[in-house]
């Protein structure tokens, strides 16, 4: 009688076992595990599910630098990259995201005080990027976090999908500060201005990165916690025609390491070629450097354009605490 009783005991937990994994709670089981093995708390499953459309997250360590969150039956998927320094392999393996041209894909800081950007690009791939100091000796402290997402198909408008992945940033780079033993500054909610490099600005009436320049322009909010700023001028007809942009930190690194740049662009503390101007400015964290690059090879560098720019850099500057630029107030 005694052996019927066990026999059937581990026959209801064998059964109970196959109930188990059947309806997925020991998949969840593992999938939970090997996320906050790979990733500890930078990444939410809850929130990848919800914003990328992923059934099921998984995790997978990379190394030293990082880890990816996945779904093992679908397409959705996050890599997070954390590094520490002034010259951050990220910045030169995302160079193609951090200088994308087209409108979606201009980098968008997701505001709140928050050192984050946004782009969310044409297809279902996205990129976000924060810089942080931490410590209070030098640049070699800081901590660079780069983000890739992969939305599980389309769907969701411009300002939807940034919001959303704004939301994914903030939490990692929260997290990854947590872990580092950086300082966590109070900051609000992401907060991304609509509209960015969509609204066509007239001439004098740009309140964000463009303002001063005095040109019709497209532009997103002016953030002094941003470490890009981008401003794109239009022709009178609304055509981009060129992209002013400022890089602070180790995000000099991207233009100077483009590989579609020329052998003279960017050489030197400034100067001017045939499609790019450059000049750069002292500042806490390092030297920034502000380009201008033509998009449409029919648009002349006029005096007014480069006094744009000037005005351009200079802004960008002042909001980051930076001296003035050279070639503006310097010889």
């Amino acid at each position: 009688m005694k052996k019927f009783i066990a026999a059937a005991a581990a026959v209801a937990v064998l059964a109970g076992g196959g109930i188990v994994y059947a309806t997925g709670a020991f998949d969840t089981w593992r999938d939970g595990r090997a996320l906050a093995d790979a990733c500890g708390e930078m990444v939410d499953a809850s929130q990848m599910e919800r914003i990328l459309g992923a059934d099921r997250v998984s995790g997978r360590s990379m190394g030293s630098l990082g880890c990816r969150a996945f779904d093992p039956g679908g397409k959705a998927s996050l890599t997070v990259t954390v590094e520490r320094g002034s010259n951050p392999d990220s910045v030169v393996l995302h160079a193609q995201q951090i200088l994308a041209r087209d409108q979606q894909s201009l980098l968008v800081p997701v505001g709140g005080g928050w050192p984050a950007m946004v782009s969310i690009g044409g297809g279902a791939e996205s990129y976000a990027t924060a810089l942080l100091p931490c410590g209070k000796e030098t640049s070699e402290d800081d901590l660079v976090l780069g983000m890739t997402a992969v939305r599980s198909g389309s769907g969701g408008g411009v300002q939807e999908r940034r919001e959303a992945l704004a939301a994914l940033v903030t939490r990692a780079l929260e997290r990854a500060a947590a872990a580092e033993g950086c300082e966590s500054a109070d900051r609000d909610k992401p907060h991304i201005r609509t509209g960015a490099f969509a609204d066509l600005q007239k001439s004098g009436e740009a309140t964000g990165t463009c303002r001063e320049t005095g040109l019709p322009s497209y532009e997103t909010e002016a953030d002094g916690t941003a470490p890009i700023e981008q401003c794109v001028l239009a022709g009178d007809g609304g055509e981009r025609t060129l992209r002013l942009a400022a890089y602070y930190g180790p995000y000099p690194t991207a233009p100077r390491r483009d590989p579609l740049r020329g052998p003279y662009d960017y050489v030197g503390p400034s100067g001017t070629t045939e499609s790019r101007s450059w000049t750069t400015a002292s500042c806490a964290a390092g030297q920034a450097l502000y380009t201008m690059e033509v998009l449409d090879p029919r648009t002349p560098a006029s005096d007014q354009v480069r006094q744009a720019f000037r005005a351009f850099a200079a802004e960008s500057a002042k909001r980051h605490g930076c001296v003035a630029p050279l070639g503006i107030d310097q010889p």
